[in-house]
């Protein structure tokens, strides 16, 4: 009908409650959505990190199964597959920067990297220079040789030593022996070379990388060190508290549900 020149139009109350309720629904759901991009767009933002959106870390990659390289130049490993589970859930992009292991311990306190990431023990003296994460797993040094080779603990003393340079088997060794008795690497593959070329006479590493090392080069034995036992973190740059706890609530998740332990199992097959 037409009341003062327009035209009105009478709705049913139930079409305007129908209506009402899709509107509703349809703001709730935008409302969340933006909430949800918000709170993403937030916990990403509000990190420090050497560059926005990236979680860039120093590795040596030569420490199979916790680092190493494939065939396409890509770091792989341990580390790395929890790297990339930790980073989606904070949205942020691992990237390595790859260097020996001494430059890769003080790239993060040089603004270089978040953190060091290769298979680093922790240590007081590195927690000078270093925060480190919740530690996940341990090891023990170990000592390789040729198969045959008369290497045992208790001549050790008497034998020449291959180490990685900055490692805690390169500290050990050299406290033990001493520096007479030690030739430092600045990469693990270098020493494998050198004891297989006769340079040295064994290799002091960490067991699991040991392993791994026997596993590819033929011709190769293990014993354990009987040392005690060592623990690896991740190192972060000194004062990054907030990146530091949300790296600790993520990893402590993994270790409880089984995670870490499952990837450690299939770099170790």
């Amino acid at each position: 009908m037409l009341r003062g020149g327009c035209y009105t139009v009478s709705i049913p109350n139930e079409t305007m409650n129908e209506e009402d309720t899709k509107m509703k629904k349809i703001l709730a759901l935008a409302i969340a959505l933006c909430m949800a991009l918000s709170l993403t767009a937030a916990f990403a933002d509000g990190f420090k990190t050497v560059e926005e959106g990236k979680f860039i870390y120093s590795t040596s990659p030569d420490f199979p199964p916790f680092e190493n390289t494939n065939d396409n130049g890509d770091v792989i490993g341990i580390e790395p597959d929890l790297l990339a589970i930790i980073c989606e859930k904070l949205g942020l992009t691992p990237e390595p920067y790859a260097i020996d292991f001494d430059s890769a311990l003080v790239a993060p306190g040089a603004g270089k990297a978040d953190a060091v990431v290769s298979g680093v023990t922790v240590r007081e003296d590195r927690k000078a220079t270093l925060d480190f994460t919740i530690p996940y797993v341990t090891i023990v040094q170990g000592v390789v040789f040729k198969t045959g080779a008369d290497i045992t603990m208790e001549n050790l003393g008497e034998k020449t030593i291959g180490v990685q340079s900055g490692t805690t088997g390169q500290i050990e060794a050299v406290d033990r022996y001493g520096e007479d008795h030690v030739l430092a690497y600045d990469k693990y593959s270098l020493a494998f070379q050198a004891l297989q070329n006769g340079q040295v006479d064994c290799i002091m590493v960490d067991d699991m990388v040991g392993a791994a090392y026997v596993k590819q080069i033929p011709g190769l034995e293990m014993i354990s060190s009987g040392f005690d036992a060592e623990e690896f973190a991740f190192g972060f740059a000194k004062g990054n508290a907030e990146l530091l706890e949300a790296f600790n609530a993520e990893l402590q998740k993994l270790i409880d549900d089984g995670t870490v332990e499952a990837i450690i199992l299939k770099w170790n097959e």
